[in-house]
């Protein structure tokens, strides 16, 4: 049909469809030629689309023929029409701007970095651009440092936040300050997180070690105490001295040495023989499995002096002592090495004392006569009455004579007898 149409016909069509062609629209075609000055297209509208290379939005140094080749399409906007010549004038430089402008609202709507090459430099700031685009960074957006010089910066790609977008001045300002602080604040966190874990960490495993080490030492003391025995012997080292006695440490456990445990003496204070930090040997004397308290001597509890005297003193033999004590009711007399017999008042002589110091005092070595002894009791009693007494004299033998003579009066009977015969 198309075939059938006059010239003028088809001249009409092609200024009709001329016509409809605007300024800013975007239009796409082929690569038909291209020079040095320009790229032309092959439109579908039957008129050619004329690109020059500084519409092209090539890079520095860069021709058009290092880019494109015949045939390649291009999109571009339309810039002029020209009805009398038939052509169409376009400019990819405006839609890539346009495209880049889009890009740089997103970024910025979105709080999203992008990369930016810093081109010319001024006392106030740099100049950048992002594409087709063209950003400004202040001086106290380059760095979270003090900034003295600018020119360093050119040449540099830098990354940026959009941080202010003014369309209408066509106005783009950049910081580079803030992506900067930003990966600081990121890293500072990080690291303090870091800290904070190995720390932690570090405390899990400080209180896994005390815990088990607090295991260990409860095993320990708990095989500790259930290896001990009374009578048995141990190292240990007084912990504390108190007036009752002292505690001492046998590997562990702590068990109380009592005042009266101390010597098979008798002991005024502790301090007298114990000092604390003191490394001891001591005897067990009792453990209890429920309250877990240990009962120790520093005396030696297997050579007891009680036992050891039983079998060399007996009621009514006179033994050699030491005055130790003075009461009001006698004195303690010390037979052998924690061996004490009691001296009654009554026992210290015939004659009525009144005052035991009248007889003996402490430091008096004195004869004594066993009255009493029960050593499982760790009993004796003594006297210098019995010791000093003069024995009595024997008759025994008279007696003995007078029982083989008979009565005086069986004897003068015998003789009156031989008289009357």
């Amino acid at each position: 049909m198309t075939n059938n149409l006059s010239m003028q016909e088809l001249l009409d069509q092609q200024e009709q469809e001329l016509n409809s062609v605007k300024v800013g629209q975007t239009i796409t075609g082929k690569i038909a030629k291209i020079t040095n000055d320009e790229v032309v297209l092959e439109l579908n509208y039957g008129f050619d689309g004329v690109i020059s290379v500084t519409e092209l939005n090539l890079s520095k140094g860069k021709y058009a023929s290092d880019i494109y080749n015949v045939g390649d399409e291009i999109t571009a906007i339309i810039t002029k029409v020209y009805h009398k010549d038939g052509v169409i004038h376009l400019s990819k430089l405006q839609l890539d701007k346009k495209s880049d402008f889009k890009d740089l609202e997103k970024a910025y709507n979105e709080h999203r970095i992008i990369t930016v090459n810093v081109e010319k430099n001024i006392e106030r700031g740099v100049f950048a651009t992002y594409n087709t685009q063209s950003l400004f960074i202040p001086i106290s957006q380059l760095d979270t440092k003090f900034v003295n010089d600018t020119s360093s910066y050119v040449g540099r790609n830098l990354e940026v936040y959009i941080k202010e977008m003014d369309t209408k001045k066509n106005r783009l300002v950049a910081t580079h300050r803030e992506v900067l602080q930003e990966r600081l604040d990121k890293e500072r966190e990080e690291r303090r997180v870091r800290i904070q874990a190995e720390k932690e960490e570090a405390r899990a495993k400080a209180k896994a070690e005390r815990e088990a080490h607090k295991a260990q030492v409860k095993a320990e003391k708990e095989a500790l105490f259930n290896s001990l025995e009374v009578g048995q012997k141990r190292e240990g080292k007084v912990t504390k001295i108190m007036p009752y006695g002292a505690f001492v440490d046998i590997g562990g456990l702590e068990g109380l040495v009592h005042l009266n445990n101390l010597s098979w003496e008798r002991v005024e204070s502790v301090e007298d023989m114990l000092s604390e930090g003191q490394e001891v040997q001591v005897y067990v004397l009792d453990v209890d499995a429920e309250t877990k308290k240990i009962a120790l001597a520093l005396k030696d509890i297997n050579n007891d002096p009680w036992d050891l005297i039983r079998d060399e003193v007996e009621i009514d033999d006179i033994v050699t002592g030491k005055i130790v004590r003075t009461i009001e009711k006698g004195a303690f007399v010390q037979i052998r090495e924690g061996v004490e017999a009691f001296l009654p008042i009554s026992e210290l002589s015939e004659e009525r004392v009144m005052k035991v110091t009248n007889v003996v005092n402490v430091g008096d070595e004195v004869n004594v006569m066993v009255i009493e002894f029960k050593p499982k009791n760790k009993r004796m009693v003594v006297s210098i009455k019995e010791a000093t007494r003069e024995p009595e004299e024997d008759i025994s033998e008279f007696l003995e004579i007078e029982d083989s003579l008979g009565t005086l009066g069986e004897l003068f009977k015998e003789k009156f007898k031989n008289l009357e015969k």
